[in-house]
């Protein structure tokens, strides 16, 4: 049970392999394989080797994708089936951004916490995520180990955590690491195959459980490598960031995201409150329309030092406030799907990672309060 013990868990449930089907193995029919086939072609499976299935605790960032806004939402039915959707088919970089997203939450009890009695959130993402890529790294390692190849089809890698309270700093951390959850699950149409069993097999059924095998240790070598990409990316600037790119798009759920404006903070320093124009692609203020005002945008940026004894010297925290006056991305509603993605970059332009904010659905003044 991997909610016993959390107070809200989040957890991804990852099925692993390029070709997740096959006509024929453990009661699948031919006509299953085939549906599950094209799952697998218009999916990150076919991508990367793996796909997100499932997503429980998710943060706001990806709670407000609605992906059927440009149609004016629909059925819960429809609705829940167009967000499987979307979720199979984010890149490696892109759930992870989302999974150790812990901008707005959690939250303590009280209302508020003390960095010196407990770990802030991106303390707590950090180490969530160094644990999970050790142990993907040490899961890779084992499947080579394994004497004869397995035919583990649809096999699922669970990855989750405690997302609902921040531990407390006197904890040791191995405490908080054995809080973290790597579980491979879901083997309603796998075996376990063993050398003994294996000898007896045909030579085209000794193939099959290679090719099936193939797809499986490849997809849980790139799974590590994205979860060890993602930490490289996050945690390991120690000399620090060189600038932050605040970017606003219009959500689109059918095509790609429509670029509104952006602000570029070079060098990074410290700012009260502050309201800036946005900036097109070639330097230009954004106008919500011709001759009409000017669309800004408001934040706010402060380094937060961590106390002595913490993993990492310090956090940027950029607070983003409001936009106003943004142009008309979906002419259909008269509105816009805003949403801020903020791109840090690191002083040699090595290490570059990305959030995002939720999405504030038809309006051209959303307010976030994010931070």
């Amino acid at each position: 049970n991997l909610y016993d013990g959390c107070s809200s868990l989040r957890l991804i449930d990852l099925k692993i392999g390029q070709k997740t089907g096959a006509a024929g193995w453990q009661g699948k029919s031919r006509v299953a394989a085939l549906r599950q086939a094209l799952v697998d072609g218009v999916t990150n499976s076919v991508c990367e080797g793996f796909r997100l299935e499932g997503f429980e605790g998710v943060p706001e960032s990806v709670k407000t994708m609605n992906p059927l806004i440009d149609v004016g939402g629909g059925r819960e039915k429809v609705m829940k089936r167009a967000f499987r959707i979307m979720l199979q088919r984010m890149s490696g970089a892109e759930i992870f951004m989302h999974f150790i997203d812990v901008h707005q939450m959690p939250k303590h009890p009280r209302g508020n916490y003390s960095p010196d009695e407990f770990l802030t959130p991106v303390e707590l993402a950090e180490l969530v995520l160094r644990e999970i890529a050790c142990r993907l790294a040490a899961l890779a390692v084992a499947c080579r180990h394994v004497p004869v190849p397995q035919k583990w089809i649809g096999s699922s890698v669970a990855l989750a955590f405690d997302c609902g309270q921040l531990p407390i700093r006197a904890l040791p951390e191995q405490r908080i690491c054995e809080m973290v959850k790597v579980h491979v699950f879901d083997w309603g149409r796998s075996e376990l195959n063993t050398p003994e069993n294996h000898n007896r097999l045909t030579a085209q059924e000794q193939k099959s459980r290679s090719e099936f095998w193939t797809y499986y240790v490849g997809g849980i070598d790139r799974l590590a490598w994205e979860a060890a990409r993602a930490y490289w990316n996050r945690f390991s600037s120690t000399d620090g960031w060189k600038e932050v790119c605040l970017t606003l798009f219009d959500f689109d759920s059918h095509s790609e995201n429509d670029f509104i404006g952006r602000v570029l903070l070079c060098p990074l320093k410290e700012s009260p409150e502050r309201t800036v124009p946005l900036l097109d692609a070639y330097g230009h203020e954004v106008r919500a329309s011709r001759g009409g005002p000017v669309a800004a945008l408001t934040f706010s940026v402060e380094f937060h030092r961590l106390p002595m004894g913490s993993r990492l010297q310090g956090a940027w925290r950029v607070c983003i406030v409001r936009a106003q006056d943004l142009p008309t991305c979906n002419w259909t509603y008269g509105s816009t799907d805003a949403f801020v993605e903020m791109t840090a970059t690191c002083m040699q332009r090595c290490r570059r990672f990305r959030q995002v904010s939720s999405v504030k659905a038809n309006t051209l003044q959303p307010e976030w309060n994010e931070t």
